[in-house]
């Protein structure tokens, strides 16, 4: 039977929900960028490239086995995984998955088949709140929190930032799904594989608002 309740909300955040949705989260983004890649009317086939591999800085195990590995440098590379969570690994995958996005947004903007409105709706208008890496390295909008060294540990912040991250996840497939350019993506089930088939979390925020999908598998 599937979980129609909320898996996280800022009143309960487990370790596994926590960690089975950041790795849900960056798998999607790595299936979107293949997708990307390989649609016949995207102009640019670098993606994955300049999106994924040259940005994740991780590996990250779920409660399923599931395995996602990236390597760009040994500065700040984190692990995660259910055994345990690190207020380096949390503020890192924060961090790199606001780089990330605001780097993929960017680049569809930039591509032709494309209208040039994916940063503004996906990114600027709904990840508000801020992150400041190991490095000092800022980024994020607005200045409803800040996510700092130190500073990761705000339950409510933190189930509010996953709930903007899987909210701007839907928001950039959909649009992609209806895109308007001049020459739109060929593909219309970027939502279907890359969204709905994939984060299998609910997260509720602190408004009473939830986001993402059931799973089959809980009860």
């Amino acid at each position: 039977m599937a979980n129609i309740n909320p898996d996280i909300t800022p009143m309960g955040l487990t370790k596994h929900r926590e960690v089975d949705l950041m790795y849900q989260l960056m798998y999607a983004f790595k299936v979107l960028c293949q997708k990307l890649d390989v649609d016949a009317t995207v102009p640019a086939t670098t993606y994955e490239a300049n999106c994924f591999t040259a940005l994740l800085n991780m590996s990250i195990k779920d409660t399923k086995g599931n395995y996602l590995h990236n390597f760009v440098g040994e500065e700040n590379f984190v692990n995660i995984d259910p055994t345990g969570i690190t207020d380096k690994a949390r503020l890192e995958f924060i961090y790199q998955f606001f780089n990330m996005l605001e780097t993929l947004c960017e680049q569809i903007d930039g591509d032709a088949f494309a209208t040039a409105t994916y940063e503004s709706t996906c990114y600027t208008a709904i990840l508000t709140q801020m992150v400041e890496n190991q490095k000092g390295s800022i980024l994020g909008n607005g200045n409803t929190f800040y996510f700092r060294p130190g500073g990761v540990l705000n339950q409510k912040e933190l189930v509010e930032f996953y709930y903007n991250a899987v909210n701007a996840w839907e928001t950039l497939c959909e649009k992609l799904d209806t895109d308007g350019g001049t020459t739109p993506p060929t593909d219309t089930d970027y939502e279907a594989l890359c969204f709905t088939a994939i984060i299998l979390t609910r997260v509720q925020n602190g408004a009473g608002n939830v986001v993402g999908n059931t799973s089959t598998d809980r009860g």
